[in-house]
């Protein structure tokens, strides 16, 4: 049975944009060890300490968010799906209100987006099959687009195809993806593959 490609998930720092969140100061400053993931270290605290830290936390990102930019190949990567009908969708870690703040300022409409108030945050597929439920289709139907490992796994656990897109930060991660780019604008040709492909 052939892939039928109908939406493209994506990760969204590092991938469809650019900010200077600077995660290993955040995790410095929340709990004084760069080593701990941010919202695992959240749950971790008391239900006091934790409302502090996440007050800082969303401080922080909305600081980044304001500076956020696009990558250069969204503008064509957007319309090429738009064309073919196949849906979007953005799964971050990020709070929703960063993501808002980013998509009002660059003008860009994400589709679907699953924050982490909305669903078990990467690595659990629970925010992919969330993003699934919303769209109306199967993760068999998807593409997870991700620069980290988590994006890769949280893909692959809910039964999508994975694209890993090598950044400076994360080029050397081995996460047993289905297809690995150097930068966005070649995701297209990996899509127009898979759309090609006849079995």
């Amino acid at each position: 049975m052939s892939f039928i490609l109908k939406a493209v998930l994506f990760d969204l720092d590092g991938v469809l944009v650019n900010s200077p969140l600077d995660l290993p100061a955040i995790k410095r400053e929340l709990f004084g060890d760069s080593s701990v993931f941010i919202i695992e270290g959240l749950e971790a605290c008391d239900e006091t300490e934790r409302e502090k830290k996440s007050v800082i936390l969303l401080e922080r990102e909305l600081e980044a968010a304001s500076k956020a930019t696009a990558d250069p190949a969204v503008p064509q990567l957007f319309e090429w799906l738009e064309n073919r009908n196949i849906k979007r969708a953005v799964i971050t870690r990020n709070s929703r209100k960063a993501v808002k703040l980013i998509s009002d300022n660059l003008g860009l409409d994400f589709g679907i987006v699953i924050a982490r108030e909305d669903a078990p945050p990467k690595p659990d597929p629970g925010s992919v099959f969330a993003a699934c439920e919303r769209l109306g289709i199967s993760p068999e139907s998807c593409v997870m687009v991700g620069d980290f490992a988590f994006d890769i796994e949280a893909g692959k656990s809910a039964g999508c195809r994975t694209v890993f897109i090598e950044t400076e930060k994360f080029h050397h991660l081995q996460s047993g993806e289905d297809a690995r780019i150097s930068n966005l604008s070649e995701l297209i040709g990996v899509l127009e593959n898979w759309l090609d492909e006849k079995n």
